[in-house]
């Protein structure tokens, strides 16, 4: 019999600790008695709130990368029309190098023109003047061989005529006078 009552007796004591709580699950109970409904209420406001965080975060991150985007769009638009404006720039700077280019070989042909037009103009002039100047010599070189021819001619009279001073001063001077009305 003495084997019966330790088992009973543990028995006993096992249902004693099922019925008779622990002093840690009292605790516990009492906890969730007093505070249980306000820590499910505090957790679920926790839980929103971290909801929320996240999706504001995600939200924020979708907004600051639609920014990104729409900044590095306009950059890109940007240097797009500026490489555009560049180019222009290039452009027109080559057309008026071109240009200029142009103008300065047809200014360079047309000085080369003048300058043998001025050239040939000069030629032609020099060698009508000397023409005029051959011409006038032999002009002179013919009148003053008339006249000496005539002078002879005359001194040649006077000596065979014996023609008086008077005369001869008369002859000479309507000579003088042919001559200067021939210059």
């Amino acid at each position: 019999m003495a084997d019966k009552k330790p088992k009973d007796q543990h028995a006993q004591d096992v249902s004693k600790t099922e019925s008779a709580p622990q002093p840690a699950d009292e605790l516990a109970q009492l906890r969730e008695i007093l505070f249980g409904q306000t820590n499910r209420a505090f957790r679920a406001d926790l839980s929103a709130l971290e909801s929320r965080v996240n999706d504001s975060f995600t939200k924020l991150n979708a907004h600051l990368d639609d920014q990104f985007n729409d900044i590095r769009k306009l950059i890109d638009q940007q240097i797009t029309e500026l490489s555009n404006q560049l180019a222009s720039a290039n452009d027109n700077h080559s057309n008026v190098q071109e240009q200029l280019q142009h103008t300065t070989d047809k200014l360079q042909s047309e000085l080369e023109i003048a300058e043998t037009a001025a050239k040939n103009d000069n030629d032609a002039l020099e060698a009508h003047v000397v023409k005029e100047l051959e011409s006038l010599d032999n002009l002179f070189s013919k009148r003053h061989q008339e006249l000496l021819e005539k002078l002879q001619q005359v001194t040649s009279e006077l000596s065979e005529s014996k023609t008086d001073r008077k005369t001869l001063a008369n002859l000479l001077s309507t000579m003088a006078t042919n001559l200067a009305t021939d210059h």
